[in-house]
C-alpha cells in the first residue's frame, strides 16, 4: 500500500478520511493534516510524514498554489519518489488507496485522469416541452 498524507484548509482532509473509512474501511491508513483549525503549526507533520514514509509516497493538497499546498512543496522540494497531487477529491484518493500496482509518475497521471471530475447532464424531452402551467394544471 502506498503511505498517503492529505492535507488540507480547515477539516476537508479528515473529512475525506472519514468518507475512506465508511467506504473501504482504510482511513486510519492515511494520514491527515487539517490546517488553521487552531493555531499550531502544521508543518512538523509534514515533515515527519517525509521522513517516515514508504517510498513512493503522496501528499495530496486542496488548493493548487494555497498555502498548505506550498508548504509541502517547499518541504518535499528535494524529496526523492514523494508525489504530491492537488485539487484533489475523493476519487483519486480512493484510487490510490485502492490500487495495486506499483505507483510510478505515468500510472499515478493515469488514476488522477480516470478521477477527473466531471459535468453529468440530465436531459428529459419530456421536462423540457413541460411548463409550470403544465404542472400546477
Amino acid at each position: 500500500m502506498t503511505d498517503i498524507l492529505i492535507a488540507s484548509h480547515g477539516h476537508f482532509a479528515s473529512g475525506l478520511q472519514s468518507s475512506l473509512d465508511i467506504l473501504t474501511g482504510m482511513g486510519k491508513q492515511v494520514n491527515v493534516i487539517d490546517a488553521y483549525v487552531d493555531d499550531s503549526d502544521y508543518t512538523p507533520k509534514i515533515e515527519e510524514f517525509i521522513k517516515s514514509a514508504k517510498r513512493p509516497a503522496v501528499i495530496f493538497t486542496d488548493l493548487k498554489g494555497g498555502s498548505v499546498n506550498q508548504k509541502v512543496m517547499l518541504k518535499a522540494a528535494n524529496e526523492k519518489d514523494i508525489f504530491i497531487v492537488t485539487q484533489m477529491n475523493l476519487a483519486v484518493i480512493m484510487s490510490v488507496l485502492l490500487d495495486s500496482e506499483p505507483l510510478t509518475k505515468t500510472h499515478l497521471k493515469d488514476l488522477i485522469k480516470q478521477s477527473q471530475v466531471e459535468l453529468i447532464e440530465l436531459e428529459n424531452e419530456k421536462e423540457e416541452k413541460e411548463s409550470d402551467n403544465d404542472f400546477f394544471a
